[in-house]
């Protein structure tokens, strides 16, 4: 073990899917949009389409990691232009497109909105593609704050969360009072079969162990239950384009990283069912910013990439319809959807 700017890393050099020593992908890397400490390394292995943080901070120091990470940070209440427009079109998604009665009132430019495809694929994420039919006991693992688990109360769910950063916890029970466990999901302890749709938004690249994550997600999820992983996409198309800048990188904060096929890997070796694997563009504004000022060499502290300017509003909104619409082709989204369940007992 060596110690790496205060935080104390150990060698990572095999793939976790079949064990094969990785190749060097990029190597002196900073996390500059969190200021978390130490130089880092990203490995690959080109069998699994995996990639892994190496050196990698032990255990008992990740919290370091996380001093300004954005799930401290509570919602935005300002006003902002459009909202109310937003807001009704995506009740009017809500409601066609997954079945939820929500309390708007529809104008015809909410409902012309409404069948835009892109817009709809952010809506569904919001929700993450779970439908007003699935609507039982909801566990989101990585619940940061708690406002995903605050709107899918309001849509009729019965929620819990699991989150280990004491300051996001702060935050998620101040919205909803109880049923947020401090700590990991296998620490939580959970029955078996407790859950009828577990969420995991951006956690799996973080854990040190993905696919023990699965497992106990299997666990406790309810026979004929829902898993639904979202996390960013090795393959995507700004990823291609911007190389080490890619914002989704994120080290040293995401300890693998995942290509549509080494997530499969993962899940079928926990013993899931998958029953979509697909990549979605809702994401690629922010990734588009955040990867033009990271190739700049500058980035706000806590990952806000800050005013944006007209030509990079205007570069980021073509960006994503060019990106949707390859995606009904190719798996080139920035973040890869799994929706899994139990499968058979073996």
């Amino acid at each position: 073990m060596t110690v790496n700017e205060g935080i104390r890393v150990h060698e990572v050099k095999v793939c976790l899917l079949c064990g094969n020593e990785g190749e060097l992908l990029y190597q002196d890397l900073r996390d500059r949009r969190f200021g978390a400490p130490g130089i880092w390394s990203l490995v690959y292995c080109p069998e699994d389409e995996l990639v892994w943080l190496n050196p990698r901070s032990i255990d008992s120091d990740i919290k370091k990691l996380y001093t300004e990470y954005y799930t401290h940070q509570p919602k935005d209440s300002s006003k902002k232009r459009l909202a109310s427009l937003r807001e009704a079109i995506k009740a009017r998604i809500l409601q066609k497109s997954f079945g939820y009665s929500v309390n708007a009132l529809y104008g015809p430019l909410a409902r012309i909105f409404s069948w835009i495809g892109p817009l709809k694929e952010i809506v569904g994420g919001s929700v993450m593609w779970l439908k007003a039919s699935d609507r039982k006991r909801l566990l989101d693992v990585g619940c940061g704050n708690g406002q995903f688990l605050v709107q899918m109360q309001q849509l009729g769910w019965e929620v819990a969360g699991v989150e280990p950063d004491p300051e996001a916890v702060c935050l998620a029970k101040k919205h909803l009072g109880s049923g947020i466990f401090q700590g990991t999901l296998e620490e939580a302890k959970f029955p078996d079969d407790s859950f009828d749709a577990i969420t995991m938004n951006h956690v799996i690249e973080h854990v040190p162990n993905p696919i023990e994550l699965l497992v106990e997600c299997r666990r406790v999820l309810k026979p004929g239950g829902k898993l639904v992983v979202v996390t960013p996409n090795i393959r995507s198309l700004i990823r291609c384009l911007f190389g080490k800048y890619w914002s989704g990188w994120e080290v040293p904060l995401h300890f693998f990283l995942f290509s549509p096929k080494a997530l499969k890997k993962c899940s079928e070796q926990a013993g899931l069912h998958i029953q979509e694997l697909r990549t979605v563009s809702k994401a690629v504004r922010y990734i588009w910013y955040a990867s033009r000022l990271l190739r700049k060499d500058r980035i706000n502290p806590g990952g806000n990439p800050g005013q944006i300017s007209p030509q990079f509003t205007f570069e980021g909104i073509m960006f994503w319809v060019i990106e949707y619409m390859l995606c009904q082709l190719y798996p080139w989204g920035e973040e890869i959807v799994l929706i899994a369940d139990k499968g058979s007992e073996t």
